[in-house]
């Protein structure tokens, strides 16, 4: 990674100064988000980089008692945070900006054994949306485009946390922005300001969720409605009807495969014959950390004999190129990059559906709605060309 200026011991005690050399620190990572989590005599600072925790650089890693309680002073101030309570959480936002990049920080306070600790999640305003820079193959690409035509229907992204759900339902948004148009979303919350979208953001506080709000949408002419996630029956209820009634309707769920998507939706009490004629498209994916392309070098004759297996050789006499040339690469690590990474992109698995799909949603048989392969297979395709390894793929499929 690049090196983050090393700061005399006086900057500890400057709670402004402090705060601006973390989030520095954090930006310069590449971190999604900075984690200050509370010790006995201390506070530990580690950020997330392309999924994965780590800490941040010495002597920033690990803070004294005196500097921390300052710094979660000056964080909560920044973020509009009661700085008097440290028993009940909180939640707050600030903006930053780091040259000429500006940065929306969402900051979440929750009291400990040890102390309060906060998280706050760095979403950078210019971020990249274009739905073909996003991992999908061709192919798929073409499949999302056709489908983001239709005038009607479901448009439904699923996966676990953290696999890149939000930047695809925004990459499609982009995708659909046009003057004829009228696009809305329901938030919770507004992770990216698109401009010429209508963008509202659940608040608890006020009895705004999503139901209502999807319920005040629909009388906002809309075309085209982003809902956050479809979490509840009631979500999924006016969901269901703003599909059937001649809208374009795009979601996420929190499942790790098709099959399950569809498990989920029984169990909140959704019309499986009904959703069966509104979904168009089901998507499921993960994110995969991408290997540095300054210091990645080809893997040997040897470790290439190892990666082979049934799956494997299915998923090589399927590659037809689409990534690249077949050229396996490994990890090695530079000052321009994570340990040998850098970025990451997304593997996919997309159904469209037809009438033999819609019968195995109707009839429940959804575990056959999964690939053999799934998105691991996209993911071999990924290793075969060189843009990431098996252990990334392992680790994120299995």
């Amino acid at each position: 990674m690049p090196d983050i200026p090393l700061y005399n011991a006086v900057s500890l005690h400057d709670a402004i100064a402090l705060a601006d050399i973390v989030l520095e620190a954090a930006a310069t990572a590449g971190a999604s988000d900075l984690h200050l989590e509370p010790q006995p005599k201390s506070m530990r600072l580690r950020m997330r980089v392309d999924g994965l925790m780590r800490f941040l650089q010495a002597p920033f890693d690990h803070l004294p008692a005196s500097a921390a309680d300052a710094l979660v002073v000056r964080f909560k101030l920044l973020s509009n945070m009661d700085i008097g309570e440290r028993r009940r959480p909180q939640d707050g936002s600030f903006q930053w900006q780091l040259q000429s990049r500006k940065v929306d920080i969402r900051i979440s306070s929750l009291a400990g054994h040890w102390g309060e600790k906060l998280v706050l999640r760095l979403q950078w305003q210019q971020q990249n949306t274009q739905l073909d820079q996003q991992g999908l193959a061709p192919t798929q690409l073409t499949q999302v485009r056709s489908q983001l035509t239709k005038p009607q229907g479901l448009i439904l992204v699923t996966g676990p946390t953290g696999s890149g759900k939000s930047m695809l339902l925004y990459s499609c948004l982009k995708q659909l922005q046009a003057p004829h148009l009228n696009l809305v979303s329901a938030e919770d919350p507004v992770e990216i300001a698109l401009p010429d979208i209508h963008q509202v953001a659940v608040n608890t506080d006020i009895g705004l969720n999503y139901s209502p709000i999807l319920r005040a949408l629909l009388r906002q002419d809309p075309d085209v409605i982003m809902l956050g996630e479809l979490r509840d029956a009631d979500s999924a209820d006016v969901a269901l009807k703003a599909a059937q009634t001649g809208h374009l309707l795009l979601t996420s769920m929190h499942t790790s495969s098709i099959g399950e998507a569809m498990h989920r939706c029984h169990g909140l009490g959704v019309d499986m014959l009904a959703l069966s004629y509104c979904l168009s498209l089901i998507v499921n994916q993960r994110l995969v950390r991408r290997l540095c392309d300054l210091c990645k070098q080809p893997m040997s004759a040897a470790a290439l004999e190892q990666l082979s297996s049934d799956m494997w050789q299915a998923a090589q006499a399927d590659y037809d190129g689409c990534y690249g040339q077949f050229n396996p690469c490994i990890a090695v690590g530079c000052p321009s990059c994570n340990e040998g990474f850098r970025g990451r992109f997304g593997i996919f698995d997309i159904l469209v559906m037809d009438q033999a799909t819609r019968e195995l949603v109707v009839e429940r048989r959804v575990d056959q709605l999964d690939s053999v392969a799934g998105v691991r297979r996209q993911g071999l395709w990924r290793v075969m060309s060189g843009d990431t390894t098996m252990d990334e793929v392992n680790r994120v499929t299995w």
